[in-house]
């Protein structure tokens, strides 16, 4: 029962309010490793349900494309041109290796052999690598690191050779499949389909590192789209689709109204064979079972807890993050349960970390950040340099003044029946802590979140929105749920 799955009550609550208790899994061989996140949502197929904001300091073509070959989806900005963010969507998917296609890393990042565990693991935390070359100082391959979570338990001080998988054994013969400089593709393929490999290496006429091949097995890379609600929007929509959008989102701060229903109506007249669309947001589970009714494919959640968003404070309006997707989810589940129909529902904003991400999957489908992916290389938002090293990343709400500056495009938060004046700015602009390239912080997001569905006790996330469960913390036990009473010196 949902009742028994949330210990103490959830009345105002953020995600800062909860921990996940933690369970025996059914099977006592299952391992961080093993758990499962990939999804589905309404035929959409990811390897982590994740989104970056449709916003335009955030989603830009390098982000789009990042997040696409990180098996999630970027979501292009309806606060640009029509003609703008389909090429976002376009970029995407002109760039993405479709399944069957080769893809040559002719740099790949790689360890020497006199260095250890712990240096192989700052490099897979550096770079989002799992499989790492090892080499001598001369570039000759002897064997490959493969990270999983039991190399967090060994000695850091354990030589790399010791745990890596070598490329000879002790006799000289060869144990691993190798490629050659200058063999076609179609050798690279048959080498690769017949061990059914992910990768292979490539050495040179003297047996050292050339490139690293892979075989690209997944669906083509996902891309989204946002839409407003005023005229025009079936045109954005159009030209979305015809670039290759994979989901289309409405675009607007409260999707509980008519021109959002009408939206929705029209979407699937006009647009029968499109792309699947997500209608949000919304903070009420009378607001999911009307626009579920009116047959959007998925729902996004959030009104104001955005790091950039100001409606819950200019405006007064909105609702607590975690009560609106607990009562939201349970209006999802009761709405399968009489309808037979099940539609995702996404989480939008007050995500800040990975705990953040954690609590929220026990209960959403899909997870929708801003300020989560906008801190990242290759975020659209202005680098701030100091000493010649990129420190910060300016991202801006798309409702700030700022955002109203960049294209004029209030859309979002002006009425459908006015000449889009703006009563009032509500979000802000702000500087978020520079975290490197997007591939490691992603694999960081991945990591933590397996951990927590493995500690629950389930095997994907399937289970864990059905099994987890959340105790509420008290002012004092939040405060100790985090490092305190010392000066820390080092993070992550």
């Amino acid at each position: 029962m949902e009742g028994e799955r949330i210990i103490g009550d959830y009345t105002g609550t953020t995600f800062e309010d909860f921990l996940v208790l933690p369970d025996r899994p059914a099977d006592d061989s299952l391992g961080p490793d093993s758990v499962d996140l990939e999804s589905d949502l309404c035929g959409v197929k990811f390897g982590v349900p994740f989104f970056t904001a449709a916003m335009r300091s955030v989603t830009g073509k390098e982000l789009m494309l990042a997040a696409g070959k990180g098996k999630m989806m970027g979501v292009a900005p309806r606060g640009l041109s029509p003609e703008k963010e389909a090429e976002l969507v376009q970029y995407t998917k002109d760039h993405a290796v479709k399944p069957g296609e080769l893809e040559s890393e002719t740099r790949p990042i790689r360890i020497e052999d006199n260095k250890t565990v712990a240096d192989a693991l700052r490099i897979a935390k550096d770079y989002g690598h799992s499989n790492i070359p090892v080499v001598t100082n001369k570039g000759d391959f002897l064997g490959m690191f493969t990270y999983t979570s039991k190399h967090d338990l060994i000695s850091p001080d354990t030589p790399i050779t010791a745990v890596m998988a070598p490329f000879k054994n002790e006799s000289g013969s060869l144990v691993m499949d190798v490629g050659e400089a200058g063999m076609s593709d179609s050798d690279f393929k048959d080498i690769l389909e017949k061990g059914d490999y992910r990768f292979i290496p490539v050495l040179d006429r003297y047996g050292r590192l050339d490139k690293l091949v892979f075989i690209q097995k997944d669906e083509a890379y996902k891309a989204g789209a946002a839409i407003d609600t005023h005229e025009g929007w079936d045109r954005r929509a159009a030209m979305v689709i015809e670039a290759g959008a994979d989901m289309i989102f409405t675009d607007t701060s409260d999707a509980d109204k008519v021109f959002v229903e009408t939206v929705l109506v029209q979407y699937k007249e006009k647009f029968p064979d499109g792309p699947p669309i997500c209608a949000g947001n919304i903070v009420t589970p009378e607001a999911f079972r009307r626009l579920a009714d009116l047959g959007a494919d998925a729902i996004k959640v959030g009104m104001g807890p955005g790091s950039i968003c100001s409606t819950n404070e200019v405006l007064g309006v909105g609702a607590p993050p975690m009560w609106a997707l607990i009562e939201v989810c349970r209006a999802r589940d009761k709405y399968a349960d009489e309808n037979g129909r099940y539609v995702p529902v996404i989480v939008d904003g007050g995500i800040e970390n990975t705990g953040n991400i954690n609590i929220a999957m026990t209960h959403a489908d899909g997870l929708m950040g801003g300020k989560i992916f906008g801190c990242f290389d290759e975020s659209a938002g202005e680098k701030i340099r100091k000493s010649g090293r990129i420190v910060g990343v300016r991202i801006y709400g798309e409702a700030s003044k700022e955002a109203f500056e960049t294209t004029g495009n209030m859309n979002r938060y002006a009425t459908p029946f006015d000449d889009d004046s703006v009563s009032s700015f509500q979000g802000v602009s702000g500087v978020v802590e520079y975290r490197g390239r997007f591939k490691p912080g992603l694999e960081t997001y991945k990591k933590t979140l397996r951990e927590a569905v493995y500690h629950a006790g389930c095997r994907n996330l399937s289970e864990y929105r059905e099994r987890a469960r959340l105790i509420r913390l008290s002012s004092r036990a939040k405060e100790v749920a985090k490092p305190h009473g010392i000066y820390v010196i080092s993070g992550e």
